[in-house]
């Protein structure tokens, strides 16, 4: 996988997933758009990249893994959950994880409230930091 690259399913559109490598090897994810397929071929792709970025990050030695999510819109349990997994594995491998979220949208609000659950239990486990940074759009 090289050090940027967008990963999109074919027939959809709307959802995609960015990521680069910074020179102060951070790991920066970017998902956007909605995640809408349930199972076959496109869901097992999309598990395929989960796990090649977290790949990435155990063999570029990534200091810090920021998951932004405060694009991504409705995306199904199993797909939300993949994402927790990848931020886990990377976490259990000593990389220090922040994710981005924001509730501006309704179907974000979700995605606000899964990683406030997900950072504060993992916070409750030794290991890396894992922290939640809330974006908020002026007004």
């Amino acid at each position: 996988m090289q050090d940027s690259g967008t990963f999109a399913l074919e027939g959809n559109t709307t959802f995609r997933i960015e990521h680069e490598l910074s020179d102060e090897d951070g790991l920066s994810i970017w998902f956007y758009g909605g995640l809408v397929v349930r199972h076959g071929d496109r869901f097992d792709r999309y598990l395929t990249h989960l796990e090649e970025l977290a790949q990435v990050a155990n063999e570029s030695d990534v200091v810090h893994v920021h998951c932004h999510l405060e694009h991504l819109g409705e995306v199904l349990s199993r797909a939300q959950h993949a994402i927790y997994r990848m931020l886990h594995a990377m976490r259990a491998q000593g990389r220090p994880v922040t994710i981005y979220a924001t509730d501006e949208q309704p179907e974000q609000s979700e995605h606000l409230q899964m990683s406030r659950l997900f950072v504060d239990g993992v916070s409750k486990q030794p290991g890396a930091p894992v922290k939640l940074t809330e974006i908020r759009q002026a007004s």
